[in-house]
């Protein structure tokens, strides 16, 4: 496949200084960059890119594909079947947004894990997953509302054990709740639910497993005792102090903020998600107070949403390029950096996917639009999406 006359942002190119380019893709990846008209071979499939931008596939680090963004009661009664089954159907929705990247960070029984090992396997079309199977959580009032998708544990030991476990099921990574949550009806999202040496364990497990911890927290203590414990990524990181952000540009610990989630769990929710829309208006503003600060500190951010909890419908995950632009003014090359660059640096992927450049698995998508200009061209003018060579959109 040869796509001619792509307009490129040189921030995601590498090996390659012209602003457009013809690009040859082969083997499900990309094996030349050339200047436009250069590329002379007889290839049967040839698209015309007529000078829109061609980026790389866009990366979502916070997914929840078993959750359905409706009545959350609705969704933990469902069979394995019926997980699975909806599960690939949103997954499609984020990959034809131009979303070629999923990181789902909790899920019931193994049903995304089945997913992520079907398209694997080439025997379905889909986004890259990285699964981190059941949650581990310390025993909280609430857990049951998550049934299949919460490990419960206590103690150190404990905590070893559970990751063994769902390394066992098949996990990517491994994701710990580190503070009540906004969704658990009995979570309170700034408290601390782990003790340091819980934290300690579950990381000292995962990187003996060759693995790294995704963390849920809310609060600014939890937030530091992650960061002393070696955590990867901080998911929602909605209240930091100043502490807290100086510990993280001096570690490496990452922030993936889902300003989606928050916003969104404003508004009227069903019946029995009542209870989420005050937890959030507690934290919202102390939310984009600390993400305005890690972003000015110039910290390397990741690109996540929460697509799937009650209001986040997958595919409209591009609604949170524009909240970040919005809410705490980033520049738009640094939104897309996040969702392409700095989130395949932070998964440890970046040998292959996040950039443009040749050798690299040609996940790739094209807009209509200068994203530089109009970020919300990420949101609503994705025009056509290459998955690993192939046109899936």
């Amino acid at each position: 496949m040869i796509l001619r006359n792509c307009s490129l942002l040189s921030e995601l190119v590498e090996g390659y200084t012209h602003t457009s380019a013809d690009i040859l893709i082969e083997g499900g990846e990309i094996k030349g960059i050339y200047p436009c008209g250069e590329l002379k071979t007889e290839n049967n499939c040839e698209m015309d890119m007529n000078n829109q931008y061609v980026l790389p596939g866009l990366f979502d680090m916070h997914v929840h594909l078993t959750l359905s963004a409706e009545d959350t009661l609705i969704d933990s009664n469902k069979t394995p079947i019926q997980l699975a089954l909806d599960g690939y159907k949103f997954a499609l929705d984020s990959l034809k947004r131009g979303f070629t990247t999923l990181r789902d960070v909790g899920a019931s029984n193994r049903a995304v894990i089945g997913i992520r090992d079907s398209i694997n396997n080439n025997k379905l079309i889909g986004p890259n997953i990285f699964a981190s199977g059941r949650i581990i959580t310390p025993t909280e009032s609430g857990n049951e509302f998550f049934k299949g998708m919460y490990l419960e544990v206590d103690k150190p030991d404990d905590m070893v054990g559970a990751v063994r476990n769902v390394i066992k099921d098949g996990a990517d990574f491994i994701k710990l709740m580190g503070t009540g949550a906004i969704m658990n009806p009995g979570g309170v999202p700034g408290q601390t639910i782990c003790f340091d040496e819980e934290y300690k364990a579950i990381v000292k497990a995962a990187e003996f497993k060759n693995t790294y911890v995704a963390v849920h927290c809310h609060g600014t203590e939890a937030i530091k005792s992650a960061i002393k414990a070696g955590c990867r990524t901080i998911e929602h990181a909605s209240i930091m102090d100043d502490e807290a952000i100086e510990m993280l540009e001096n570690s490496e610990t990452y922030i993936v903020p889902t300003l989606s989630a928050v916003t969104t769990l404003l508004r009227d929710l069903p019946l029995s998600s009542k209870h989420m829309k005050a937890k959030a208006e507690a934290i919202l503003n102390k939310t984009l107070e600390g993400v305005t600060k890690a972003y000015k500190k110039r910290l390397k951010i990741g690109f996540g949403t929460d697509q799937g909890v009650t209001g986040l419908y997958h595919g409209d995950n591009g609604k949170e390029f524009e909240l970040r632009q919005q809410l705490t003014n980033m520049d738009n090359i640094d939104l897309i950096k996040q969702a392409t660059i700095n989130s395949a640096e932070i998964m440890g992927v970046d040998e292959r996917l996040g950039s443009i450049k040749v050798g690299k698995i040609a996940d790739l998508i094209s807009v209509e639009g200068n994203p530089l200009k109009d970020i919300s061209v990420l949101r609503n003018g994705v025009t056509n999406v290459i998955k690993t060579g192939v046109l899936v959109k």
